[in-house]
């Protein structure tokens, strides 16, 4: 429910993407959403403990980065297309993030280690 509230003001968020049981998945930074290539592609993902996500930029939508609310995590700010964050998530639980230029319209994420 936490999470979900998190997620109230994410445009493209419509559900938690299943992608548990995979090593490795990859998370699009600046895909389309929230006005502008403003958000996070897919949004919300559940993983399985251990698996390592890949940030990878398209280059849209000015300057990202990945910030965990935690602060476990933060990526270098950058818009270069192809570039890649990777973060492996050993610990269960849920993890919130957000792009920090573009928080307030909504560049936010949720991951879900089970």
């Amino acid at each position: 429910a936490e999470a979900t509230e998190y997620l109230s003001d994410v445009s493209n968020y419509e559900s938690f993407e299943d992608l548990t049981g995979q090593d490795s998945v990859t998370v699009e930074v600046g895909v389309e959403g929230n006005g502008d290539f403003w958000a996070f592609g897919p949004p919300a993902i559940r993983i399985s403990s251990g698996t390592s996500v890949t940030f990878e930029w398209t280059g849209q939508g000015s300057a990202h980065n990945v910030v965990d609310e935690g602060g476990d995590f933060e990526s270098e700010l950058t818009s270069e297309s192809g570039h890649t964050f990777e973060q492996t998530f050993d610990s269960t639980g849920t993890v919130r993030y957000y792009c920090m230029p573009h928080k307030g319209v909504g560049m936010k994420g949720v991951i879900i280690v089970e």
